[in-house]
């Protein structure tokens, strides 16, 4: 089970297992509260105004800018990358860094455009690259440092553009404001449920 298919299904399990939506507004400004019944654990109130989703409660505040109406029919095929590339807005890091996805990510990068070949300090490069990677516990962190390397060795702009995102993964809060808005037009939609309160 790979990455966002673990947090999906922690976040469908755990944080909003038995999670019951109430809508309040219509088409154009509704307030969606996403909560367990007797409960404010995990809960969550969507705002969907205009072009814009804001989210607040229990997991954090975010905001998304969308170039459609945000409604429940219009954002119900999005997808994660697609839906989170409209966030504006965050209470947190825009992501998560993971030291092993990045040491995996540099190998990769690193046998498959033979980079050992291309630079005369090649064997520093990849140590001081590898260094940040073990060296950050967050992607700013490791952006800061893979930006040194590329100050102090003759590591090219292309090759720094490429390693710039070595690591980064989606928080759970993010997946989470996803899957929840998924669950919630589940309910809501497919179930045949009225949309309005």
């Amino acid at each position: 089970m790979n990455y966002l298919d673990r947090a999906e299904k922690v976040i469908r399990d755990e944080w909003f297992k038995d999670h019951v939506a109430e809508v309040r507004g219509e088409k154009g400004l509704q307030a969606i509260y996403w909560s367990r019944p007797e409960t404010s654990m995990y809960s969550v109130k969507y705002v969907l105004s205009g072009s814009n989703i804001f989210i607040s409660g229990d997991t954090g505040e975010a905001a998304y800018s969308l170039t459609c109406p945000a409604t429940l029919e219009e954002i119900k095929d999005f997808d994660l990358g697609y839906f989170t590339g409209k966030l504006v807005a965050f209470c947190d890091e825009r992501w998560d860094f993971d030291s092993d996805k990045a040491r995996k990510e540099l190998n990769e990068y690193w046998e498959e455009h033979q980079l050992g070949d291309h630079y005369q300090d090649s064997h520093e490069i990849y140590n001081s690259v590898l260094s940040a990677i073990d060296e950050s516990i967050n992607i700013k962190e490791y952006r800061t440092l893979i930006m040194t390397v590329y100050q102090t060795t003759s590591m090219h702009s292309d090759t720094l553009e490429y390693m710039w995102d070595f690591g980064e993964r989606v928080p759970y809060r993010l997946i989470g404001y996803w899957v929840g808005l998924k669950m919630v037009i589940e309910q809501l939609l497919d179930g045949d449920q009225d949309e309005t309160a």
